[in-house]
């Protein structure tokens, strides 16, 4: 049997807008920037100096413009994994954990007197 080597990666998420942004990083954008735009209109309204208004707009646009790039564009290498997908996982897991018991019997301490 021959194997032919595919030149392009098939595993990785295909960037389909513009061959620069997949359709999951354009969704993290639009929100963040919706994000942004309801509310730091609101910021710079509340002080009257413009130079502090702008600082103050920017301080507030860190965490919301951190939170759009880690999970929108870092991976967790060691697991191959987007973190958006990582945190979705790690926030299930607790939900997978239980009693675990062989046979269909339950023990005496299961059940319920």
């Amino acid at each position: 049997m021959r194997k032919v080597t595919v030149p392009i990666d098939m595993a990785s998420e295909q960037k389909t807008i513009l061959g620069i942004f997949s359709k999951r990083q354009l969704i993290y954008l639009v929100t963040g920037g919706a994000i942004l735009y309801a509310y730091i209109p609101t910021v710079f309204q509340f002080f009257s100096n413009l130079f502090v208004g702008f600082i103050l707009s920017v301080i507030s646009a860190i965490p919301i413009l951190a939170a759009v790039f880690i999970l929108g564009f870092l991976k967790k290498q060691k697991l191959h994994l987007n973190y958006d997908k990582y945190f979705l996982i790690k926030i299930g897991y607790k939900n997978q954990i239980g009693i675990w018991r062989k046979g269909s019997k339950p023990k005496d301490w299961m059940v319920n007197k």
